[in-house]
């Protein structure tokens, strides 16, 4: 009788420790919902049927739970704001610059006054981190549009384990190694362009031979090419002709300058 009773507080121990375990899979699952805009602003109202025309297409995130990260991500997405108000304040803030070019049209036929403004949020969730992209492209007449793209990356548990925070390369990264950093991007950019380790970058197109370091960064956890990204937009280190620039320096080679903190992030 007594292994039986044993053997039954055993199981149900075991159980217990499964249901923990099973749990953690979903422990950070976070449930994004698309917040969508969209607003076409005529120059002139007055005659809207043949006036030139701003059309703005916002394709936001919602976080319908988590306080903690969806406080986090406000702050830092939407300027403390939510998607509602921010689509508005920027839609008010478009329609007055796009009013005031309304002067020069008589002035300007040869300029083209049919803007566009599309901006869109995508979020990859990585378990404990979630990534954000935003991506804006903006037309405002010339010969084409510009289009940049910004990454973010949040800590869904926190760095202290209490509050969510957005994470910096500041906090990935060894304080005293930039400069082996940019030792190890240069590398994988001359890889990327298929340059000996020795050629000038400006052999490729690039406006330096140095690189300045990054603003935006990422991470990528696809087996070979799990590493630290890294993006450049055009006209940041070469020419628009050249696109965005972007590469990705692996785990193997940038663990030894991640902080603890960092690589508790990448191998998670």
């Amino acid at each position: 009788m007594k292994y039986l009773v044993f053997f039954f507080m055993a199981s149900l121990i075991l159980l217990g420790a499964c249901r923990s375990v099973s749990g953690n899979a979903t422990e950070f699952e976070t449930d994004f919902r698309t917040y969508a805009r969209e607003k076409t602003i005529f120059l002139f109202l007055d005659r809207a049927e043949n006036s030139p025309s701003m059309k703005i297409s916002l394709n936001l995130l919602e976080i319908a739970e988590n306080d903690g990260l969806r406080e986090c991500m406000y702050r830092v997405l939407y300027e403390d704001s939510g998607p509602s108000t921010y689509s508005d304040n920027l839609i008010v803030s478009r329609e007055q610059f796009y009013a005031a070019v309304a002067d020069t049209w008589e002035e300007s036929y040869s300029a083209s006054f049919n803007w566009e403004y599309i901006e869109t949020i995508e979020a990859t969730d990585l378990e404990r981190v979630v990534q954000i992209k935003r991506t804006r492209y903006e037309f405002s007449g010339g010969a084409h549009g510009n289009q940049t793209e910004a990454f973010y990356l949040f800590d869904k548990t926190g760095k202290d384990g209490v509050m969510p925070n957005q994470v910096l390369l500041s906090d990935i990264i060894a304080q005293d190694a930039q400069a082996a950093l940019v030792q190890l991007i240069e590398s994988r950019l001359r890889t990327d362009a298929g340059l000996s380790a020795e050629a000038p970058l400006s052999e490729n197109g690039f406006f330096d031979d140095a690189v300045a370091m990054p603003s935006e960064f990422f991470i990528t956890r696809e087996g070979a090419a799990s590493g630290v990204g890294f993006h450049w937009n055009p006209y940041e280190i070469a020419p628009y002709a050249h696109g965005s620039v972007e590469t990705i320096v692996p785990y193997e080679a940038i663990q030894d300058i991640l902080t603890d903190y960092g690589k508790e992030l990448l191998r998670y």
